[in-house]
């Protein structure tokens, strides 16, 4: 997947629980960078998918999460 081609990071909400969509193999480095702002995180790679799951732990501050989405290697 070409770089210029992915999309901005959003934030899902899927049944109270928050995951992230993240091109695959990037997972496990945005679980470390948001570890890096006291968010944990597990990845789940997706065996047909063309992206890797981040599912969110505890309650998170869903504006918070959205803005470090934003800024990830801007």
């Amino acid at each position: 997947m070409n770089d210029q081609n992915i999309e901005e990071l959003k934030l899902y909400d899927v049944g109270g629980q928050y995951i992230v969509h993240v091109p695959t193999g990037r997972g496990e480095e945005l679980r470390l960078h948001l570890a890096s702002h006291g968010i944990k995180a597990v990845v789940s790679p997706l065996a047909e998918g063309d992206f890797d799951r981040l599912e969110l732990e505890n309650e998170v501050d869903v504006f918070e999460v959205q803005t470090i989405l934003d800024h990830w290697e801007k």
